[in-house]
């Protein structure tokens, strides 16, 4: 498992901070679970703007979640130990979760999953190989995933299906669970505000949890429908559950079972933060929930190997899988390093504008899954960015090589401009106001209105939100060149493309 781990991260050892890192750089990991601020704030003060350093780190907590998964697969599946190395392999390599390495914030995800496992595992040989002072190790580190990790404010329900589910008939005993349960309303109370007020609710954690067996993403026609349609959204939840209802029929697998309802227990409470459906940018909240689905994954895999036919199909099946991953996986890798060789060169090019009154036109948000979001690697003061004064104008996501922005006329009160190169439903963002002809959105310097839209272009008016569009619209087109011509441009004192 560890070659494996080496073999697809790699590649992402390198890449510069990206997205939501320089707010969490700039506070310290304000917000984080208290393990996870207290490890992000060592690794601070250790490796300053040592990038490499982080995704070391990274790396060694998910290898710890990959250890935790084999040994819940041993014991909950209780089939060959091979199993529980797919299952690690399977859990490390989905792209679904890749910022949870490659942000160097990915402490945040990653702490608050490992104590989790630890503390399923805990319990896991707690009600199997009874020993003394089991109990207490147990109850504490269910204690401190509880009550230091927010996310982990469902963890409760998953010991309870373990309990039902997993533990023999003759030992079963609920009653051993009452000390569990009172942490864990103590864990609701505490994380309360940020559980129910300040999340988007209950089910609407949910439907995330597709792409863990699904981790390309929507196209954004197919999200913008689902958008659309909220019909569309309920349908295919149905659907899933009817053809998981199924499945489980025709496996009746105890662990099947338990994986499937204990990643929906533990995602319920897990609603923070938006996963977006095309880029999948948040996906590393999923963490925990992918963990107890490669659990369920491999209990249907052993039950479909007793079937003689079936056993070669299954192990060459389960090969190609890891394979496929591993391929997904180093893309991702790729398209984020590529995505910090883009925001460096916009850092370097904004430091030098020589005109103070500027502001960030287009704000390249996403680009196959890496957070470009260049309005934030300038917001903040951090060891990787120094804090700039640019109000954002307009939000749009990177597409591929060839874009082009074209400013038609830029005065104070109104500015034109066209991006040309890709389809309006490519760049615009989510909820994707801004693919139509007639759309509007407004953001934090500027109103935006789609004037016009062709297959690959998108011309689009701003006006100030407040007092006047700022003096430059883009301090450095990324439309965009490689960014060696655009340094080369830079140094022969040329105007940056569309300035």
């Amino acid at each position: 498992m560890f070659v494996y781990l080496l073999v697809v991260h790699v590649w992402g050892l390198v890449v510069h901070p990206l997205g939501r890192d320089y707010a969490l750089l700039a506070s310290g990991g304000a917000g984080m679970a208290l393990p996870a601020r207290a490890l992000f704030i060592i690794e601070t003060t250790l490796f300053g703007d040592n990038a490499v350093g982080y995704h070391l780190v990274n790396l060694a907590l998910l290898y710890g979640c990959m250890l935790c998964v084999y040994f819940l697969v041993k014991h909950t599946v209780r089939g060959p130990l091979w199993l529980g190395t797919l299952a690690g392999v399977l859990f490390m390599a989905n792209p679904v979760h890749a910022e949870s390495t490659l942000n160097l914030c990915g402490v945040s995800d990653i702490v608050p999953c490992l104590l989790a496992l630890g503390a399923l595992l805990a319990y896991a040989l707690y009600r199997e190989l009874p020993r003394r002072g089991g109990k207490t190790t147990t109850l504490v580190a269910f204690t401190v995933a509880v009550l230091t990790c927010k996310e982990n404010a469902g963890l409760f329900l998953a010991l309870a299906l373990y309990e039902i589910l997993i533990v023999r008939v003759e030992n079963r005993s609920p009653k051993k669970l009452i000390p569990f349960a009172a942490v864990a309303v103590a864990g609701w109370l505490l994380h309360a505000k940020a559980l129910f007020l300040d999340g988007p609710g209950l089910v609407a954690g949910l439907p995330p949890l597709y792409f863990l067996w699904y981790p390309i993403g929507f196209l954004p026609e197919t999200a913008r429908n689902f958008h659309e349609s909220a019909w569309l959204g309920w349908a295919a939840g149905l659907g899933t559950c009817f053809v998981l209802t199924l499945i489980y029929g025709k496996a009746r697998r105890p662990t099947l079972l338990f994986g499937l309802l204990g990643m929906v227990a533990v995602r319920l409470f897990q609603g923070d933060r938006p996963v977006d459906p095309v880029h999948m940018v948040g996906g590393g909240q999923l963490l925990l929930a992918n963990a107890l689905f490669v659990i369920a994954l491999v209990a249907l895999f052993l039950r479909m190997m007793d079937h003689p036919k079936w056993r070669i199909t299954i192990v060459s099946g389960t090969t190609s899988l890891c394979i496929i991953f591993f391929a997904m996986h180093i893309r991702a890798n790729y398209a984020w390093r590529h995505a910090s060789d883009l925001v460096r060169e916009f850092q370097t090019i904004a430091a030098k504008a020589d005109d103070a009154t500027f502001g960030i036109c287009p704000d390249y948000q996403y680009f196959r899954g890496a957070p470009l979001c260049l309005s934030e690697s300038i917001k903040y003061d951090t060891a990787f960015s120094t804090a700039l004064d640019a109000p954002v104008l307009l939000p749009l996501h990177y597409a591929e090589k060839g874009l082009k922005v074209d400013v038609h006329d830029w005065a104070p009160q109104q500015g034109k401009l066209t991006v040309t190169g890709a389809r309006p439903l490519d760049l615009a963002c989510w909820p994707y106001n801004l693919s139509r002809t007639g759309g509007k959105a407004t953001f934090d310097g500027a109103n935006a209105e789609v004037l016009q839209t062709t297959e690959n272009s998108i011309t689009l008016a701003l006006t100030p939100t407040g007092a006047a569009l700022p003096a430059k619209p883009i301090p450095a087109s990324l439309a965009w060149p490689e960014p060696s011509e655009i340094a080369e441009a830079d140094t022969a004192g040329e105007e940056p493309h569309a300035q």
